[in-house]
């Protein structure tokens, strides 16, 4: 999951920028101008002075604000009808500017915008987003652009819209409302401290795109920690695929971007170090919370992003954690059978239902990985095979309503495929089990 918070003065294009973001991204766009901007719709159709705070919390209580997504776009219905394009009047922005510093009307969105922040992947603009309402939003962009420049875009989008006006206008009322939004004392328009400025006033709506989707990528591969990972792989991978006499078959199975679970089978605690060293992407292994605990190894874990469970119950935030690494886009590897299972057939050994409830939650495809030797055991100068199969489509699982059932079953499946790539095949369905499967 991750969460994006753009702020600046009005008309350096954040709603725009935020729209577009969300759908290369494919996560929530929330316009929280838009609620202000209702807000201060609704006072002036009911004859309030939206500068005057008493009157304006004593209405708040009648207001009938509903927000809707359909197909990722955001609509607002006052008393039951949508907006529409009636909130981007000049007018109406002078109100939104007013409401926005009155302490009840903010008090009053607060929590509808966190809880979706709390909840989805998102990404939202305004003033204050990044200083107020997601402080720890994982990426903070202020983005700004000179009065003349914003007043330019500004005019034009009216003009377009068929909005009488003259340039001069919407100059004046951008100036004067750059100052009420900066000055007021209730959540001003100001940078975060961790916010990236970004000035945009010579920059079309593509090329600023472009810097802000770069922005959230470094960001998220220095949150994922791929490029430590990345650093060793490059290391240390060739010696050890030589080390361990590794072939490796079906790499090209491996998606060259997107998150997705990886499921293998488990003969020792080197088949991590054997799995890492063949796949060209960087892994997030779901490991038992014990090994998170061992000196000096425990950072390196840690470093390379690694997920520690616990195996004597339900984790629910380890698996809430692969999940958000999966719909961040990354690959989270987890071992079904939960234990090592050395010189024996893997297809008779039982299987945890966690590969199934992770793919099921985050809606991933599938990888099945075999590690092949001989009589299922290392021995010493015996080549090791680690073969990627075709990717197993989240469809093909059979999710319906999930539950312990639905998730054993996929569970099943998906490790039928991942024995089949060694030439066994599953006997018979295993009994269901609840701690997710982890080395």
């Amino acid at each position: 999951m991750i969460r994006i918070a753009i702020d600046g003065p009005g008309g350096a294009g954040k709603s725009s920028l935020a729209k577009a973001v969300a759908k290369e991204l494919g996560i929530v766009y929330l316009d929280t101008g838009a609620l202000y901007r209702t807000i201060g719709l609704y006072m002036l159709n009911s004859g309030i002075d939206p500068k005057d705070e008493v009157a304006v919390t004593a209405k708040l209580p009648e207001l009938d604000l509903k927000l809707t997504f359909t197909d990722g776009k955001q609509h607002i219905l006052l008393d039951g009808v949508d907006v529409g394009d009636t909130i981007r009047t000049p007018e109406v922005s002078m109100a939104a500017s007013a409401v926005s510093a009155i302490g009840s009307v903010r008090e009053y969105l607060l929590n509808t915008q966190r809880n979706i922040a709390r909840t989805s992947s998102v990404i939202m603009d305004g003033r204050d987003i990044g200083t107020v309402i997601i402080p720890d939003a994982e990426v903070k962009i202020f983005l700004t652009a000179s009065a003349e420049a914003r007043a330019k875009r500004r005019f034009a989008e009216l003009t377009l819209k068929g909005v009488e006006t003259t340039y001069e206008q919407v100059y004046r009322e951008m100036v004067e409302r750059d100052k009420n939004d900066s000055t007021r004392e209730l959540a001003p328009c100001v940078p975060a401290k961790d916010a990236i400025l970004l000035d945009n006033s010579k920059l079309t709506e593509e090329k600023t795109l472009k810097k802000v989707l770069s922005i959230i990528r470094k960001v998220r591969k220095k949150k994922s920690g791929s490029g430590v990972y990345m650093f060793f792989h490059r290391l240390l991978a060739p010696f050890l695929r030589f080390l361990f006499k590794i072939k490796v078959v079906g790499v090209e199975n491996i998606p060259t971007d997107g998150g997705f679970l990886l499921c293998s089978n488990h003969i020792a605690k080197r088949d991590v170090v054997l799995i890492g060293a063949c796949c060209p992407r960087p892994i997030k292994f779901i490991a038992k919370k014990e090994l998170m605990m061992i000196p000096i190894l425990s950072s390196l874990f840690k470093a390379l992003g690694a997920i520690g469970i616990d195996r004597g119950g339900n984790d629910i935030g380890a698996i809430r954690k692969s999940i958000d690494i999966i719909t961040d886009g990354n690959i989270v590897a987890i071992f079904p059978q939960g234990h090592r299972y050395p010189k024996v057939d893997p297809a008779t050994t039982p299987v945890r239902n966690g590969a199934g409830l992770i793919a099921y939650r985050s809606g991933a495809d599938v990888i099945p990985v075999f590690i092949k030797t001989e009589g299922n055991k290392y021995r010493l100068f015996k080549q090791v095979e680690v073969i990627f199969g075709k990717p197993i489509s989240n469809d093909e699982l059979g999710f319906e309503n999930g539950g312990n059932n639905e998730y054993m079953a996929a569970t099943e499946h998906i490790f039928g495929k991942v024995v089949e790539l060694g030439g066994y095949s599953l006997p018979s369905k295993n009994e269901p089990s609840t701690d997710g499967g982890a080395e």
